[in-house]
């Protein structure tokens, strides 16, 4: 009903109220000829228009060929030095003519057209070419910036922060795929190519890490079942998916994540974007830790007809989502990071910009290329989930001194 007749627009004076007096709201509408940029925060609201032509949808083009398809082999160094080119062509354009009016590096974006399918993160703010074929050592805007993303400040006025929580329930799915494949290919992803489901051994790793560090509820192997998720996924405040994603972007609501089967075969191990559709959840947040969940089809007027756009309609206040494959075994390392972060206190932006800056400190040459590690972005809302630990602590001794004290108390009487 909404996606149809919902017609309400958040009012302008409102968007301040709604982000935060220290968050920057950034909405971008693209058309052939010119960049419209909004900025809106406590002090400022303007526009900013910037020319374009054919050249800018080439650029994006060319930026996201190189952030998904590395070239590891042939010329890497040419590569390493257009990404630099496109990556500070790109931030000039849709960042630097906003620096005056930005009164912290908090940034809310919401993405249009095809720079909705980039990571902001991985933009460049410096011109100066680097020739060392060392990707962690480049300025990213990730180093100065806290992004989130949103589809339209109306969609993330209608999910309200619910605030943070000494303890938030979690349930992780990680089903168990069981056919052979080579430990060591370092480009394993985790989506579905040929008919062939590779196991994730990562995957299984990152799903009981979470569940530890949460105290959460793990279904993985024969449990990991879509009739698990659509029974219960609904009582839980995190939901966790480590699993393969099949994408039909002929058909977007055909699009798939594949769960554990509960018969010799069929489609009873699938969930697609109908069926996300129909289970009403309470989330704060969902965790796609799965292949291209947040890409699909884009459509004027409705955006990337993504898996990760299911989740947020069917009433998660936030998802994790991929921008293209997961890497398994440093997409795992990232994901681990980003929730001990979030335990932490930490807003889930932060807790990602950790998350990856922690990573690229101690990465290889090759697995420190932004494609192994700036898929996954936040969509939706970026408030923590945790207390941090000195509040919760202290939260702690306040009720039992009061318990304590009622004792005493009632035991005088």
């Amino acid at each position: 009903y909404s996606l149809k007749f919902n017609t309400r627009v958040a009012d302008m004076k409102y968007i301040s109220k709604l982000f935060g007096r220290q968050a920057n709201y950034i909405s971008y509408i693209v058309s052939d000829s010119l960049l419209y940029i909004l900025i809106s925060n406590r002090k400022h609201s303007e526009l900013v228009t910037e020319k374009i032509d054919s050249s800018f949808f080439e650029l994006v083009n060319n930026f996201r060929k190189i952030l998904t398809n590395p070239d590891l082999d042939i010329d890497p160094l040419k590569e390493y030095i257009d990404y630099q080119v496109y990556g500070y062509k790109l931030y000039s354009l849709m960042i630097e003519p906003l620096k005056q009016y930005l009164i912290s590096g908090n940034l809310i974006i919401s993405p249009d057209n095809i720079i909705s399918y980039i990571p902001f993160e991985t933009l460049l703010t410096s011109d100066e070419i680097h020739h060392d074929l060392i990707y962690r050592t480049l300025p990213y805007m990730m180093m100065n910036f806290q992004i989130s993303y949103t589809y339209s400040a109306t969609l993330l006025a209608e999910t309200k922060s619910p605030g943070r929580s000494i303890y938030n329930s979690l349930i992780a799915f990680a089903p168990v795929y069981k056919a052979p494949m080579d430990l060591d290919t370092i480009i394993n992803g985790r989506q579905s190519t040929g008919g062939v489901l590779l196991p994730l051994p990562y995957a299984l790793k990152e799903a009981e890490y979470v569940t530890g560090i949460t105290d959460g509820k793990l279904r993985s192997d024969s449990s990991a079942i879509v009739s698990e998720y659509i029974n219960y996924a609904g009582n839980y405040d995190i939901i966790h998916l480590a699993m393969h994603t099949v994408i039909n972007n002929l058909n977007p609501g055909s699009s798939k994540m594949i769960f554990a089967k509960t018969n010799g075969s069929g489609g009873d191990s699938d969930l697609n974007l109908l069926g996300i559709y129909g289970v009403p959840l309470k989330a704060k947040m969902v965790v796609l830790s799965s292949c291209n969940t947040g890409t699909g089809n884009l459509y004027r007027g409705e955006g990337v007809l993504s898996l990760a756009r299911g989740f947020i309609y069917s009433g998660s206040k936030a998802v994790v989502m991929s921008l293209w494959e997961v890497n398994d075994a440093s997409g795992t390392e990232i994901v681990e990071s980003f929730y001990k972060n979030l335990k932490e206190g930490d807003s889930k932006s932060e807790s990602m910009r950790k998350a990856r800056i922690k990573y690229l400190r101690s990465a290889t040459q090759m697995g420190s290329h932004p494609y192994f590690w700036s898929t996954l972005v936040i969509y939706g809302d970026n408030s923590p989930l945790y207390y941090r630990r000195f509040i919760a602590f202290g939260a702690v001794i306040i009720v039992f001194l009061i318990a304590f004290l009622l004792i005493v108390y009632l035991r005088k009487r």
